[in-house]
């Protein structure tokens, strides 16, 4: 039998990890369309855990994002979640989000989430699930200011750098909307480094970006896991420039949790 609390150790955590290495920036719309794929292998405390995918294709003004992660490994003793996630939106100055779907399946119980934005506001939610969500006292209530100004965890992916390099591509705070929880992911520069993925990713100079989770609304105010990611310190994105394309791209992340520190890396990079 699993752990009870599994889902809240690895939600988060997931989520985070999904809109952290769906950081891609774009310089500029490419002329042509253009198909960026990472394949990130994951690990917990140096243990493999589980895949995690992401890929963007950009065309003229607009984008498709797809994510997918699951559990591996002897981490499927605790969890088999899996996610399925993708989202369209247009790009000017700005993403501006379109639509996003997410299916998430643990334990043979599914969930499916369905979002539309309209001037970047959420303008729909659709939200089924085998089993149905219990409410708690404790949830922060989502109010309809929450809904305006965001964007879905994947429309992470097209990030304008208008120029910025180095450090300034840390500066950042993303606004997300998922399911009916409101939270920010905000990035401040750390230091240099150089990351060397093999003959398949990227191999060269990165720069780190410190990362925070900021829950605004939706959230249990009390909820272990939701103390625990508020306060972690502990988190950061490694972001590689693909000045072929335009694109800064995560290749590392890492991210404390409670059951010990997850790292992901990129160990295969395709552009098409």
């Amino acid at each position: 039998m699993r752990h009870p609390h599994t889902r809240s150790a690895f939600f988060l955590p997931m989520v985070t990890v999904l809109t952290m290495l769906g950081g891609a920036a774009l310089s500029a719309p490419p002329a042509a369309a253009t198909t960026l794929t990472v394949r990130y292998g994951a690990s917990l405390m140096g243990v493999p855990v589980g895949k995690v995918k992401a890929s963007l294709s950009v065309d003229k003004r607009s984008y498709h994002a797809e994510g997918y992660a699951k559990a591996t490994g002897f981490s499927r003793l605790f969890s088999d979640a899996r996610v399925n996630a993708e989202a369209t939106g247009t790009l000017t100055d700005a993403p501006e989000a379109q639509s996003y779907h997410r299916h998430w399946v643990e334990d043979g119980k599914a969930e499916d989430l369905s979002l539309s934005f309209a001037n970047g506001r959420v303008s729909d939610l659709r939200f089924k699930a085998d089993k149905p969500p219990k409410e708690y006292a404790d949830r922060v209530p989502v109010k309809p200011e929450h809904k305006t100004g965001v964007i879905d965890p994947l429309s992470a992916l097209v990030m304008p750098i208008a120029g910025r390099r180095g450090k300034d591509l840390c500066e950042e705070r993303t606004p997300v909307f998922e399911n009916n929880k409101r939270f920010d992911i905000t990035m401040r520069f750390a230091r240099t480094e150089r990351y060397n993925g093999g003959s398949k990713s990227y191999s060269g100079p990165v720069v780190v970006c410190a990362v925070r989770y900021v829950p605004i609304a939706g959230h249990r105010a009390h909820k272990k896991s939701e103390r625990f990611m508020a306060a972690n310190k502990d988190m950061e994105v490694w972001l590689a420039p693909i000045e072929t394309v335009g694109l800064a791209i995560p290749v590392k992340m890492r991210v404390r949790t409670e059951l010990g520190v997850l790292t992901a890396t990129a160990d295969r990079l395709n552009v098409r």
